[in-house]
């Protein structure tokens, strides 16, 4: 999926750059065709020849796409067809005489639309390439286990029976069975749980999950077709195929705008003649010349450059907040955003267990901390790493053992007390009595065959995750969690959101039917904001996908619209006020645009109806240009804006 990438942004690049080269060279035809080899120095044919050949340099991909548009998608209405009639009208005046030779205009409208989506790309492939350069491209290998002989093999070539050696650090490439070791493993790209799950003999383990500590050799059960990431895979191209992309702003622009300078045009060719003498050829011709001449006024040279550019400024306005957007489509498509649906574990929470709670019985709550961080003092746990960051300093005063329990726990001699760190059954194992047992995660401790207290353990959330979906409901968005985590965990981890709906103890497949369900209620777009493998098929599904940048999964990174490399789920909210922003803009553009373009053709038709004063075609021709400076550098003026 990566190489394809790679390959796509060569060709995009290959073809920015054979753009470049072709507006060079019609830029360059049509000045000389211009200003040397015009009509009165060569005569008109020749004239025409050189501006049509620089016109055809810089136009026919335009062409192309507009009888694409028309015969497979029935779109007649759009951007490509509202150039090409302001460019043909352009070229239609020369029949009223020299004078009106404005082959230059005709070439300029298709060469600045050309320069505007030339922006608009660069700053898509910016973004593309951003998100790459996040993405681990190396290939890992797993090591695997042949006669005796051990090999290296990548995930796509281990098959059924084949033994793999995993050590602790490292991304688990198949799905099998142990058949030695035992260890730690964390399924929270998958399945979303928050807690590392121990491991041993017999148990199962899939592809994608990470080794936390310990050493296994486990046994192929699947070939990489058949194995659990090549399924979410699948699921990805699934929701890939289902997703609807967003419309570019200037295309809906065009889609309205287009029939009605249409309309206008016909109209002013056909209806004035009827009452001013539909015998007369010079009245229709004079009113032909004003249909043409508006249909170039009508031409919006200063919106299709300046709207482009805006959403330019956008996306890096977007990039300067730490926001990878992939196109600027899809920030259009989060004005239409009516709910948000959230993974928890790395997109709302840090991924990182941490005491919340100590319950003390007997002793001192910094006595059976102290004893609890010496005993987990040498083990590679990550309940054992959250328990000494809450004492970091505790030593021993006396003679310690330590003896680590697979899967169940510690038991340590401190100071010649006998420690027992672990969970319920561990201590019962060691015979403890009167244990308080409750609901909630987290590690128990005996001291001297006593229940001593309970260590509650959760993952800890992230700073601003309440206030992100606070600020998201003051935009008008719903939020959900969807998380594979266990239902008391979520539930609590979503009251303290703001009563936020969720749904939990969800596999990958079921997150994707649950998406289903959300966007079938909607008639507005759902985003999706995820992280790990498992929410790869939801981003690709989603109308936007947001991934987390720093921790992501790469199938997440890639499968995503927007990702925000902070890590910072209020980064979204940020994103929703920049696309506000370029939203905006853009509307002042083609608002002032279309106002002055109105000013201009109104003194026209009055020109034409009163023949108190004549308007030149090069005024109109002057606004449109002096407009086009004016609202490009109030595009601009959109980057150096500041997000709170």
């Amino acid at each position: 999926m990566t190489c394809d990438h790679c390959e796509e942004q060569e060709e995009s690049k290959a073809e920015r750059v054979v753009l470049l080269v072709r507006v060079a060279v019609s830029l360059t035809l049509a000045l000389l065709g211009r200003f040397l080899w015009n009509e009165a120095a060569v005569g008109l044919g020749w004239n025409l020849f050189v501006m049509v050949l620089a016109y055809a340099i810089v136009a026919y991909d335009i062409f192309l796409k507009a009888a694409k548009n028309l015969f497979l998608h029935h779109e007649f209405f759009d951007e490509c067809v509202l150039m090409i009639l302001a460019s043909g009208g352009a070229f239609a005046l020369r029949a009223f005489g020299p004078e009106h030779n404005e082959f230059l205009e005709a070439v300029l409208v298709i060469l600045l639309y050309q320069v505007g989506e030339f922006f608009e790309d660069l700053a898509s492939d910016h973004s593309h390439k951003a998100i790459l350069a996040a993405i681990d491209l190396r290939e890992e290998a797993t090591m695997v286990e042949v006669e005796g002989m051990t090999q290296k093999k990548k995930a796509e070539d281990i098959v059924t029976g084949d033994l793999c050696l995993l050590t602790s650090g490292r991304k688990i490439q198949c799905d099998g069975i142990i058949v030695s070791g035992s260890g730690e493993v964390d399924e929270s790209s998958l399945t979303g749980e928050s807690f590392p799950v121990s491991k041993k003999e017999g148990d199962t383990v899939r592809s994608g999950t990470f080794l936390l500590s310990g050493s296994l050799k486990v046994q192929a059960t699947a070939d990489y077709e058949n194995s659990t990431v090549s399924k979410l895979i699948h699921l990805i191209e699934e929701g890939a195929e289902e997703k609807s992309k967003a419309t570019r702003f200037i295309t809906r622009f065009a889609k309205v705008y287009t029939p009605i300078v249409m309309v206008l045009a016909i109209a002013l060719a056909v209806i004035p003649p009827l009452f001013e003498g539909a015998a007369n050829g010079g009245v229709w011709a004079k009113w032909i010349y004003v249909a043409l001449s508006a249909l170039v006024i009508s031409c919006p040279c200063a919106i299709v450059i300046s709207v482009p550019l805006a959403y330019f400024s956008g996306l890096g306005l977007a990039s300067k907040n730490a926001i990878l957007v992939k196109g600027a489509s899809y920030l259009d498509q989060a004005l239409d955003l009516s709910h948000v649906v959230f993974d928890k574990t790395g997109t709302l929470t840090t991924g990182k267990i941490e005491v919340v709670d100590v319950i003390t019985e007997g002793l001192s709550q910094t006595e059976i901390l102290r004893l609890a961080s010496i005993a987990e003092s040498l083990s590679t746990h990550p309940l054992g790493r959250a328990i000494r960051a809450k004492f970091p300093d505790a030593k021993s005063a006396g003679k310690t053992e330590i003896e680590e329990v697979s899967g169940g726990g510690i038991l340590a001699n401190i100071e010649g007390k006998k420690v027992v760190l672990g969970s319920a059954k561990l201590l019962r194992d060691q015979g403890v009595e009167n244990i308080r047992e409750n609901d909630r995660f987290g590690v128990y401790i005996a001291v001297d065959q006593n229940y001593a207290g309970f260590f509650e353990l959760r993952d800890s959330t992230k700073e601003k995750s309440a206030s992100t979906v606070a600020e998201l409901r003051r935009f008008g968005v719903n939020c959900t969690v969807l998380s594979g985590d266990k239902e008391s965990v979520t539930k609590a981890f979503c009251a303290s959101l703001g009563e936020v709906a969720y749904q939990a103890e969800l596999l990958p497949e079921e997150k994707q039917a649950a998406m289903r369900n959300i966007k079938a209620q909607t008639q507005s777009a759902v985003a999706f904001c995820g992280d790990g493998i498992n929410d790869a098929p939801s981003l690709a599904y989603a109308d936007l996908g947001v991934a987390m940048g720093k921790g992501g999964a790469d199938v997440a990174l890639e499968n995503a619209d927007v990702v925000l490399l902070d890590d910072d789920p209020y980064s979204l909210v940020r994103f929703l006020r920049i696309a506000h922003m370029t939203k905006n803009t853009a509307l002042f553009d083609i608002v002032v645009s279309l106002v002055v373009k109105a000013g201009v053709l109104g003194l026209s038709l009055i020109a034409a109806l009163t023949g108190a004063f004549t308007m030149p075609l090069w005024a109109a021709v002057l606004a449109d240009s002096g407009l086009a400076v004016l609202m490009v550098l109030n595009s601009l003026r959109l980057y150096f804006r500041k997000v709170r």
